[in-house]
């Protein structure tokens, strides 16, 4: 009798350790899973044109990869007459994000001169490209760069983000 009560009691004990377990497993795999949010990279290059000291830039492709942009590093924080800043709009127009761009037509060059010393000398070109690399965020569906001038600024693009 004795040994019937404890295979009964064993048997019982084992049956509630098994639901137990069970009942934890999947409590334990549900929080291993969180919904991940796929992180999507853009990537925008334009030409940007000077005609009489007008500017007039054009999108030549988008496009989106998956991917996470590395944090920046905020080196040119500061913008100057010439320099191009653009923001990230969402559908109201509403910016998400706004970032500065060192004048795309104003580059400076290293050289050895004719001395054999180093010499820096800074072009002003009349066409260019340039590239932004965007963390693509789910609200983001406008893009626009505008030129900082003595006068203000002025819109030179609108990109709509397909």
């Amino acid at each position: 009798m004795r040994i019937s009560n404890i295979i009964k009691h064993t048997s019982f004990l084992f049956l509630i350790m098994l639901l137990l377990s069970c009942v934890t497993k999947q409590a334990v795999l549900a929080e291993e899973t969180p919904e991940k949010i796929e992180q999507k990279l853009l990537f925008l290059n334009y030409e940007i044109n000077k005609v009489n000291d007008v500017r007039s830039i054009s999108l030549i492709n988008q496009i989106k990869t998956d991917g996470k942009l590395k944090i920046k590093n905020s080196a040119h924080s500061y913008t100057n007459i010439g320099d191009l800043e653009y923001l990230i709009l969402d559908q109201d127009l509403s910016p998400l994000e706004t970032h500065s761009i060192q004048n795309p037509l104003r580059k400076t060059v290293e050289f050895i001169n004719d001395s054999g010393e180093f010499e820096k000398k800074t072009l002003d070109l009349d066409q260019a490209q340039f590239s932004l690399k965007l963390q693509l965020q789910p609200r983001a569906k406008y893009v626009v760069i505008n030129e900082i001038t003595t006068k203000g600024i002025i819109k030179l693009s609108t990109t709509t983000i397909e």
